[in-house]
């Protein structure tokens, strides 16, 4: 093994730097390598920027060739304060009335005056006598939920025990502490909109809806059901089912954290069944809310969690069973665990029962009657919104929306002069060709705004006469100029007839040459007086298709360009890839894959040069140490 030397030798030479400077000149043809490398990799991306514009261009095209972008209707309220009209497509025109009879409310309830007028308030003080415990349902048009009442709980307390199960129940309750009354209301409107609330009477079987909640069958209120403590008739009578089970942790407690297989858990009540799967993550809020949210819930049984953490179940009505289930085929006992396989029935529970639904909207449209839910809603593509009743009708007008769809075609047009601006740009850019890519010794001796100056220029012109890009942007100006054939004798076959052209005549001057390449004037006026007066042929000039594959000759505009966008985009791809990139089979890709390869070689031959430059270097210095030893032994000898 020789080794390698550095520095100055006895022989006077700068080894490192000889040997730099012999390997510098190696490697220039490597350089050059890396320069067309460069080169390529810049075209790429031009061709990759210029394809994401034509991306989008090629979305426009297509958005284009919709009937829908051509039917946009306008529609107008003779009185925006009684009704507020907007239109889609498909909305015919001509004028209509509307009357509204009714407007659709949500169910409310307004209680009387509690007598406290403070939310800190004990539920007991307002009234005395109520002095045990005792179980709130509430149900809505989402389901029921029962919470637990006492005494000693405080107005806002009650409040928000309602307001924790309003995603279940879907109603919300509040108080107002200067006005002294609680409200409640649903979430919707309409028919399906509900209050039903129900609560427990004591010993005494007074009616707590009425002493407590201050509740009243008052017109004012307009309360479809009066608050009744219920009769000795069974029928009225409800009982409150209650498991064995106690969940320490409350609704948050696992029913069975070491559960190793799903079972199911199956319940029916009023002739509605559930089922639902446990797991050993599910929890007992979650088995409640599953079954107050089911259509056993919406038929009034809920379940909730007693004061001693038991499932207990409220049925307002005990001829109707309630039943579970275990429909697992094992021998895991789900009821067990749950404490539902033998639970405690308490029955002939009194309770008041206070309920208020909702109205639905009631208009007349052209004379004909409708009922709505929703103060807002869809009549023959027309999307009505009202807001007040009034006894004479308020005309609606529909009318081709004329600025929307000029608004459609100008954005499209603007889209394809900016596309083919941004073409024409690259394909007669200057190709500076005294600018070639720096190496890296040329960037280590330039700084940063030099080096951003120089690349400018050498990135320039690498698109300049592109045949893939002129031949279609040739194609393009053939797609604007080239009559559509196949439409009605009489109709509009040319863009030009209807404003759109390479000119565009305004007095007595013209703009537009052929200098520019092929971009789209626009004559406003003409143009919207052919959308206001032949809509239909303005349309299909623009998204007529013939069907035929091999010929567009019988397409319309949109769908010439978009067809011809889309085989730019894949040619484009085909050559130069997708932005980020990293397969290399694309055209591109494999020629800098190759070079990368070159490169690599050739960067293995500059370190073998290297060191053979270096053992000859060693290898003279060592016959010439060797020569300078035996002439000093020589003259040593010669005295």
């Amino acid at each position: 093994m020789v080794l390698r030397l550095s520095g100055f030798s006895n022989s006077g030479i700068d080894i490192d730097d000889t040997v730099k400077k012999l390997v510098a000149a190696a490697r220039i043809p490597q350089d050059k390598l890396k320069q067309q490398k460069q080169l390529l990799e810049w075209q790429r991306d031009d061709y990759r920027a210029l394809n994401t514009k034509i991306l989008n261009f090629r979305s426009a095209a297509s958005d284009m060739t919709r009937q829908a972008a051509f039917q946009s209707k306008k529609s107008t309220s003779a009185d925006e304060s009684v009704v507020s009209v907007t239109s889609t497509a498909t909305a015919p025109e001509g004028i209509y009335s509307l009357k509204v009879i009714k407007l659709a409310t949500s169910a409310s309830v307004t209680s009387e005056k509690t007598g406290q007028s403070s939310e800190t308030a004990l539920l007991k003080s307002i009234d005395a006598t109520f002095t045990n415990a005792t179980t709130l349902s509430i149900g809505g048009e989402k389901g029921s939920a029962t919470i637990n009442v006492k005494p000693t709980d405080t107005i806002a307390g009650l409040v928000a025990a309602v307001n924790a199960k309003t995603s279940t129940t879907g109603v919300t309750m509040s108080y107002d502490a200067t006005l002294d009354k609680f409200f409640f209301a649903s979430s919707s409107t309409g028919s399906k909109a509900g209050i039903d609330l129900k609560m427990g009477s004591e010993e005494n079987g007074h009616n707590l809806l009425t002493s407590v909640l201050k509740l009243s069958v008052d017109d004012d209120n307009n309360n479809t059901t009066p608050s009744i403590p219920l009769s000795t008739d069974q029928a009225n009578k409800g009982q409150i089912l209650t498991g064995t089970q106690a969940f320490a942790s409350g609704i948050t407690t696992l029913i069975d954290k070491d559960l190793t297989t799903t079972q199911k858990f199956h319940m029916e009540a009023n002739g509605k069944t559930l089922d639902m799967d446990i797991t050993k993550t599910t929890t007992v809020g979650q088995l409640i809310d599953q079954i107050n949210s089911s259509d056993i819930g919406k038929s009034g049984v809920s379940a909730y969690l007693d004061a001693n953490n038991k499932i207990a179940f409220n049925n307002p009505d005990q001829t109707k069973a309630i039943t579970f289930g275990d429909a697992t085929s094992d021998t895991y006992d789900l009821l067990d665990k749950l404490g539902v396989k033998a639970p405690v029935t308490t029955g002939n529970q009194d309770y008041a029962s206070f309920s208020k639904t909702g109205q639905k909207a009631q208009v007349e449209f052209n004379g004909a009657s409708a009922e709505y839910d929703t103060n807002t809603f869809s009549i023959s593509g027309m999307n009505i919104t009202i807001k007040k009743e009034q006894a004479t009708a308020v005309n609606i007008t529909n009318t081709r929306d004329v600025d929307s769809v000029f608004n459609s075609i100008k954005s499209f047009v603007d889209k394809y002069n900016d596309l083919i601006d941004t073409v024409n740009t690259k394909t007669t850019e200057k190709r500076n060709r005294d600018y070639a890519p720096l190496t890296d010794e040329q960037r280590e001796a330039m700084k940063d705004d030099q080096i951003a100056t120089w690349e400018a220029k050498a990135k320039s012109g690498l698109l300049r006469s592109d045949s893939m890009l002129t031949s279609a942007m040739s194609g393009f100006r053939s797609a604007f100029s080239s009559s559509v054939e196949g439409l009605p004798v009489g109709n509009a076959k040319t863009l030009s007839q209807i404003g759109i052209s390479t000119a565009n005549l305004s007095g007595s001057s013209i703009s537009g040459s052929y200098l520019e390449n092929g971009k789209i004037y626009i004559d406003e006026d003409k143009l919207k007086k052919a959308i206001a007066e032949t809509p239909d042929e303005v349309m299909a000039l623009f998204t007529a298709n013939d069907g035929l594959k091999d010929s567009d000759k019988g397409d319309g505009l949109a769908r010439r360009l978009s067809d011809k966008a889309d085989a730019l985009f894949k040619n484009i791809t085909a050559k130069a890839g997708v932005t980020n990139s990293v397969d290399t089979s694309y055209l591109m890709g494999k020629s800098l894959k190759d070079m990368d390869k070159r490169i690599d070689d050739f960067n293995d031959k500059l370190d073998a040069l290297e060191t053979r430059y270096y053992n000859q270097f060693t290898a003279m210095e060592k016959y010439m140490n060797q020569m300078q030893a035996q002439s000093a032994q020589l003259t040593q000898q010669m005295g």
